[in-house]
This record gives C-alpha cells, sequence and structure tokens, in this order.
C-alpha cells in the first residue's frame, strides 16, 4: 500500500466524519478503498466478497469482508466492520475462523479510522489478544510510511502471511533475549541458574552454598572484562574497517567531505557524517551548548532532533523517536523514556563513537523533526 493512500483515507475521514454515522457509511468511504489499495478489486466477487459466510461446523459466521486469492479459492483474511468511534477491544468473533480454513492465519477489526491487524503468532489457530498491528489514521502522529510498508506485505500480490507473521515471532524472540541477556549481564550472580551455566565445565567440584556464593561473585567481577574485550577486539574492530571502507567508497562517489568547523563537537562531526552517507545536506545540521546538553537541530538549534549528555556518570543522548521504535533502532543499546523536558527517548552509551551504530536511530529523529518542520509550514 502507498503512503498516499493512507494520507487520502485520512484526509477522508478528517473531511467526512460526521457524515460516517452508520457501518455501511464506513465500508463504501473508508473500507473498501483501503481494500482497494491492497490491490483488490471490490467489484470482483472472486476477490471480494460482502457478507461472506464463513461456513463453520459451529454454525453461521459472516464476515463484513473477505479477501480471496485472485483465483477465488484460497480465503487470506476477513475483516471484522465496527462502527466509526465504536468498541475495538470486544474480541472479535472471526477469531472462530482460524484453524478452520487452511492458511487463514490474519483477523482485521477496522472502524475505518483505526485499523487492527490479528494473528495466530502464539498458538496456530487461536487467536492472539493483541494486534499484530495498529493504525489510527485520526492521529495526526501516525506514522503512514512504516504503516504502509506492513500493509504493503498484505498486498494482494505479495500476500505471504506465514513470513509476516514469522518476522514478527522473530522481532518479539529477538526483544526478549536481549532482555534477559540484559537483566542476566547487569547482575549474573543474582540468577542462579546463569551461574549454573556460566560455570558449567570450568568448575568441577560440590556446589556447596559457599561455593555457588563464590562463583556468583567472579561471575559479576568477569562480565565488565568479558564484554570489554568482545567490543575491542572483535565489534569495534570489525565496525572501524567497515566504516573505513564505506569512506572510501562514499568519498570516491560523491567526492570530499564537507570540512567541518575546527570548533566543532566530535558528536556533531559524526552525526553530520551520519547525515552526509545518507544523501543528506550536512550543512543543515547546526549545534548550540546548553548548560546541561549539547543541542543538534536542523537548520536552527532550537529544531532539535538530537540532544547530547556528556556530563553525567553515562552519556546519554535523546531523540524525538518514540522509546518501543528506537529499542528496535538502537538494540543493543540502554533505550528508555526520556525526562519529558529532554526529549521523547534516551539511549545510554559508554562511548561518542559508539554514535555510529546509532544511524539509524539518529536518521529516524531527523525525519520526525523534518516532518514536524513541514506541518508547521502547512
Amino acid at each position: 500500500m502507498e503512503v498516499r493512500t493512507l494520507s487520502n483515507l485520512a484526509e477522508s475521514l478528517s473531511r467526512s466524519r460526521g457524515l460516517l454515522v452508520t457501518r455501511e457509511a464506513v465500508l463504501h468511504a473508508l473500507v473498501l478503498p483501503f481494500v482497494r489499495g491492497l490491490g483488490y478489486d471490490p467489484a470482483d466477487p472472486r476477490e471480494v466478497r460482502v457478507a461472506h459466510d464463513l461456513s463453520l461446523p459451529t454454525g453461521k459466521l459472516i464476515a463484513d469482508l473477505a479477501l480471496f486469492d485472485p483465483a477465488g479459492e484460497r480465503l487470506r483474511l476477513v475483516i471484522d466492520l465496527r462502527p466509526l468511534g465504536g468498541d475495538m477491544v470486544a474480541r472479535t468473533p472471526l477469531a472462530a475462523a482460524l484453524g478452520h480454513h487452511p492458511g487463514l492465519r490474519l483477523v482485521m477489526v477496522t472502524d475505518g479510522a483505526r485499523t487492527h491487524l490479528y494473528g495466530d503468532l502464539l498458538q496456530p489457530g487461536q487467536l492472539d489478544e493483541a494486534p499484530l498491528f495498529a493504525l489510527n489514521l485520526a492521529d495526526p502522529d501516525a506514522d503512514l510510511e512504516h504503516a504502509a510498508g506492513v500493509l504493503a506485505r498484505l498486498h494482494r500480490d505479495r500476500f505471504q502471511p506465514d513470513v509476516l507473521v514469522g518476522d514478527i515471532e522473530d522481532q518479539l524472540l529477538r526483544r526478549a533475549l536481549v532482555d534477559r541477556l540484559r537483566t542476566a549481564l547487569r547482575s549474573p550472580g543474582a540468577d542462579p541458574e546463569f551461574v549454573r551455566w556460566l560455570s558449567e565445565g570450568i568448575y568441577p567440584g560440590k556446589r556447596t552454598r559457599p561455593v555457588v556464593e563464590r562463583l556468583a561473585r567472579l561471575a559479576d567481577e568477569a562480565v565488565t572484562p568479558a564484554i570489554l574485550g568482545v567490543l575491542v577486539d572483535d565489534h569495534l574492530d570489525a565496525l572501524r574497517r567497515r566504516l573505513s571502507a564505506a569512506c572510501e567508497g562514499v568519498g570516491r562517489e560523491l567526492g570530499p567531505q564537507v570540512a567541518a568547523p575546527p570548533s566543532e563537537p566530535p558528536i556533531v562531526r559524526r552525526i553530520r557524517e551520519i547525515v552526509r552517507r545518507a544523501g543528506g545536506d550536512p550543512a543543515e545540521i547546526v549545534h548550540r551548548e546548553t548548560t546541561n546538553y549539547l543541542a543538534i537541530g536542523l537548520r536552527t538549534p532550537s529544531r532539535w532532533f538530537i540532544r547530547w549528555f556528556d556530563g553525567g556518570r553515562r552519556r546519554a543522548l535523546t531523540t524525538l523517536v518514540p522509546a518501543a521504535e528506537a529499542r528496535d533502532l538502537a538494540a543493543p543499546f540502554d533505550v528508555e523514556d526520556a525526562p519529558q523536558s529532554f526529549g521523547v527517548s534516551r539511549i545510554l552509551i559508554d562511548d561518542p563513537e559508539q554514535v555510529w551504530a546509532l544511524g539509524r536511530l539518529i536518521l529516524r529523529s531527523l525525519d520526525l523533526c523534518r516532518r514536524g518542520e513541514q506541518l508547521a509550514l502547512a
């Protein structure tokens, strides 16, 4: 689905909301154009069927909309249409269809403005309680570009529900593994199972209580040098080689790098270079020192997209990116909600060199800053 399609639907919703008082009005004004944006032809009953009987063994079950493959043989997606502004929390009766139709793994619940996509991630054939994806066209801050990317995978010609559900499952598992490793590495001695696994094959003796306490203490002491060793010996060396090769390649393609003023802080030079490599204009990136932080902005420091804190116990930067999204873009760094007066998300780092690994997050924050500027000018 294209971003333009979602943007047009959002404008239509804003313009006509007072007239969309029935489910039928919502269907024709918002839902069918949405389905058309997924590549389906609402006028072709092989692909799109309204009020379709799912014919379950337990009885009659009607889907407000059912999407089929182009041949009209395989059910792909069922849609539960709610009144505009209606309850989106109540469990959909269409959940019963999963497990009865081969290949059906997705159910969509929508009121035209809000769209929730559910799957059977946790147990095949059983609808999850939480949606895989949610979009609110009435939200002016909705990330339509991200939504279009997700919905594109539901397109008529690229429909692969198993791949979509599998990718989301990988993302959730990856996040859980990162959280578990982060917890264990912060205080390994507090997790007896982790200490037992860590010392397996190292200490062959009997594990009395004093021995276990001793191993826990040693595990706490071993974590920092182990992590630093991995970073120095493997990660940073490999990162430097990749960055060096990338700089040489970009330099050949785009010419000499933009020279920064001599007094420019190193963190600003790094962010300028990240922007330049992404095809942006590094001359737009400006900065200003304040008492608490360094503001890095788009053409003016007051239109900031990064704030750099270098005076505390740990270095940190704050961005305009919500913490949930920032965790994906900045893994495996520690990400938390920023204090409201300083930003939206805060990322804790140990060395300014690590900014190179946060390029995607920095560019995303810059994009949000640029969008806010465009909205202000509109």
